[in-house]
């Protein structure tokens, strides 16, 4: 009698293996090689996941930091007293500071200076002369539209070809903004209609005045900026920082537009050669090389949210910044949110910059709270550091200067002395499977370098509770296999923390899955 064929009931196993690491997500469900929460964590070293790098070593200590900026060196504003080089170059006053590099010069808001960098030079952008002793107004000759006017020390503080406005003239004409065609300590020459010499005793005033601005930046040779309050947008004249009223008709002028989208400005910034200004809910693109061909084209995209200015950095040709609803990313056509793995989160302030093709990011959450994430450019992965608050950001010499709250000036990596305390969690390993199935073993395959310290917890099903399975300590440098054993579960997390310098190279999880008939967990 023939004898039906045995069919076995024990169950299949299988190998689940991660050997790459895919940073952060915050995630409702995430892939079993990323983390649903870390701390202190890179992907420097992907595709393994480790501590972040040790960060540079206090340079200085500011009383009250008040701005930092790269110009070939380091600038930054400490209270009422401003730095180059660590060299103290001026005193200014006690506000937060906005920098633009142009050329040799550095140009200080809201001060309105101008440092030149070659030269040692400190300059008033701004200039005021007032009447003091009686004034001359006479053509030059019969017929002529040029006019000079001579009093004592009205050309002093003035060069030709300023843009500038007379007010307290007893003729009405005169009073107004005009371009100093030649001028001398003692007289200026403009253009009007006079006929006749005439004096006037006192009361005469000439301005030249940049207006205020809100956010300002470099491109092209003009420095632009922005007003929310006169729903403006400017740019002085070519090579010109200091003149913002020159309008002659001719490539060189200054230039000024009205904006009519809702909103206050929120960031300014020069990408690829455009000058973009946003707002919250737009963003305004000045396209053209001249005023006579300027244009000022508006998108109605998310833009920079308020308080972020700060975030507005480069890496790699894209610009990425903050707005309401996430990160984004933009590459010259429209802007991509890049923040889709930092589910739920939103931010209200924040600083950032740019390391190694790293956009580094401390942000405050709605509840006031700090925290550094990371985005890696060339993987599109996010990490998560510390709660550290940066006050500002500069980039340069292939170093990224921070200085946090309490006013410390360092680099983001180098070689300080700290102990890195770390850690990460997996999101819920189901393993393929709801149900009939049971982990026979985990293997954690690590290098762990001298005197760091591992520690591996796993918790069950979501019960809350962190259960401990081993601490693993190196003298030396090393690599290590931790095996686990865990219990039966629907489902489990991996915790592993510790400090110093520690590396995750791969993990295995070898899984039996049972049948319908044997092998359920229960």
């Amino acid at each position: 009698m023939g004898r039906l064929p045995y069919v076995a009931s024990a169950p299949r196993e299988g190998t689940l293996r991660a050997m790459e690491f895919l940073g952060l997500n915050l995630g409702t469900v995430i892939t079993d090689n990323e983390f649903a929460d870390m701390w202190n964590m890179s992907t420097e070293k992907y595709p393994a996941v480790s501590a972040r790098q040790r960060r540079g070593k206090v340079q200085k200590s500011l009383a009250k930091p008040n701005g930092i900026f790269y110009k070939d060196g380091l600038v930054y504003a400490d209270g009422t007293q401003l730095f180059y080089k660590d060299r103290k170059i001026a005193d200014v006053a006690d506000s937060k500071k906005t920098f633009v590099g142009m050329g040799a010069y550095l140009l200080i808001w809201p001060d309105k200076l101008i440092y030149n960098t070659s030269t040692g030079v400190m300059e008033h952008m701004e200039a005021s002369w007032s009447q003091t002793a009686q004034a001359t107004f006479e053509p030059l000759q019969e017929g002529s539209t040029l006019i000079r006017v001579s009093c004592t020390g009205i050309g002093k503080d003035f060069r030709q070809y300023d843009g500038v406005t007379m007010a307290g003239c007893s003729r009405e004409p005169f009073n107004k903004t005009f371009v100093i065609q030649e001028i001398g300590d003692d007289y200026i020459v403009m253009t009007g209609d006079l006929t006749e010499r005439f004096t006037q005793p006192s009361g005469l005033t000439l301005k030249r005045t940049v207006p205020d601005m809100d956010f300002v930046c470099e491109n092209e040779n003009r420095v632009w900026g922005c007003s929310s309050r006169n729903h403006e947008i400017y740019a002085s004249k070519l090579g010109d920082p200091s003149n913002w009223n020159v309008f002659e008709g001719i490539s060189t002028d200054s230039y000024a537009a009205t904006i009519g989208s809702d909103g206050a400005f929120t960031g300014c910034v020069s990408y690829l050669g455009y000058v973009m200004f946003f707002k919250e809910d737009a963003v305004h693109k000045v396209y053209g090389s001249k005023p006579s061909n300027y244009q000022v084209m508006t998108s109605g995209i998310n833009g920079v949210a308020a308080g972020c200015e700060g975030t507005v950095a480069v890496v790699n040709e894209t610009l990425y910044y903050v707005a309401r609803n996430g990160v984004y990313a933009f590459n010259g056509a429209q802007p991509e949110i890049i923040s889709q793995k930092l589910e739920g989160l939103s931010f209200t302030a924040g600083a950032a910059g740019v390391y190694r093709n790293r956009y580094y990011a401390s942000l405050k959450d709605p509840t006031g709270a700090w925290r550094v994430y990371v985005y890696d450019a060339l993987r599109g992965l996010w990490s998560k550091e510390d709660d550290l608050h940066l006050y500002g950001c500069a980039c340069g010499a292939g170093e990224l200067y921070c200085i946090d709250a309490d006013g410390n000036l360092f680099t983001i990596a180098g070689d300080r002395d700290e102990t890195i305390d770390w850690m990460l969690e997996t999101g819920d390993l189901l393993e393929n499977a709801l149900e009939f199935k049971h982990i026979r073993r985990i293997l954690l395959y690590f290098r762990i370098e001298a005197g760091a310290e591992l520690n591996v917890s796993v918790m069950y099903d979501n019960d809350g509770v962190w259960n401990p399975e081993g601490t693993y300590r190196s003298g030396h440098y090393r690599t290590r296999t931790v095996n686990l054993v865990p219990r039966r579960c629907v489902h489990y997390r991996i915790r592993l923390h510790g400090t110093g310098d520690v590396t995750l190279l791969g993990m295995d999880r070898k899984v039996g899955y049972g049948t319908e008939i044997r092998g359920s967990y229960r």
